[in-house]
């Protein structure tokens, strides 16, 4: 997450609107360009019926998306690939069904044919993964733009919602672990970011009463690493009751 490439040029939708009302009231496009400090080829571009890529797509509040969202924030990404610029939405996993219920979910909210994922070879990791991407200039700019302030209006739209970035995020980050010699069950998530991690805590607790605590932790670079810990019994109960994994392996941890 972060601001956009400044090289990418991005146009609202709402301006894209605004300069088809101007013209169609009479005014020049030059004239349209200057009152919008837009550029004129960009506004003739448009008069011709070229939409901007923000005209063609738009971000609603679903369970798919706030599901992508909290992928992205882990084993996701989004990228502008040079040199032509293509707009990349990519998940890269082993386990088969998490790229899959990513793929499905991605493809609702670009409104796209689903697309199956695929098997790779990572020659740094020496084994196979599965993976899929999608492209979208719209999606892009759109997700660049994004903080965790403006994060809240399509995560916490509703409990379902929540539930679904929660998972999204767990199915990528998210550890679950039976630890035999305490003869107790310990769920873990583990990312860099530390406001975003007090954010998940605060989600966990606001609307699932799920208790947890995070500590950091040293890495052999230095740079700072945090986990996330559900350890009280009646809070991870919840947790697997409540949000769950979408991944069998882990689900067969939990049930075997």
């Amino acid at each position: 997450m972060g601001g956009v490439d400044r090289k990418i040029k991005s146009y609202t939708g709402k301006q894209y609107l605004k300069a088809l009302k101007l013209l169609k009231s009479g005014l020049s496009q030059r004239r349209v360009a200057k009152l919008l400090g837009i550029p004129a080829r960009t506004v003739c571009n448009w008069a011709r019926g070229q939409k901007p890529p923000a005209a063609k797509w738009e971000a609603k509040p679903s369970k798919e998306l706030a599901y992508v969202l909290g992928v992205l924030l882990g084993d996701g990404t989004v990228s502008s690939v040079e040199p032509r610029h293509r707009f990349v939405i990519e998940l890269l996993a082993k386990d088969y069904d998490f790229v899959r219920e990513f793929s499905r979910c991605l493809a609702l909210v670009l409104n796209k044919p689903f697309k199956e994922p695929a098997r790779k070879w990572v020659r740094h990791r020496s084994k196979y993964y599965w993976y899929v991407t999608y492209y979208s200039k719209a999606f892009y700019l759109w997700y660049k733009s994004l903080d965790l302030n403006n994060l809240r209006k399509y995560v916490e739209y509703d409990k379902h919602t929540v539930k679904a970035f929660l998972r999204g995020i767990f199915d990528s980050d998210g550890t679950y672990t039976y630890i035999t010699t305490r003869r107790r069950s310990v769920i873990k998530l583990y990312n860099t970011n530390l406001e975003l991690m007090r954010y998940i805590q605060h989600l966990l607790s606001e609307y699932f009463a799920i208790h947890s605590r995070i500590n950091y932790m040293s890495t052999a670079t230095g740079k700072p690493y945090y986990h996330l810990t559900i350890y009280r019994k009646s809070s991870v109960d919840r947790f697997l009751r409540e949000i769950g994994f979408t991944i069998a392996r882990k689900i067969s941890k939990i049930n075997g």
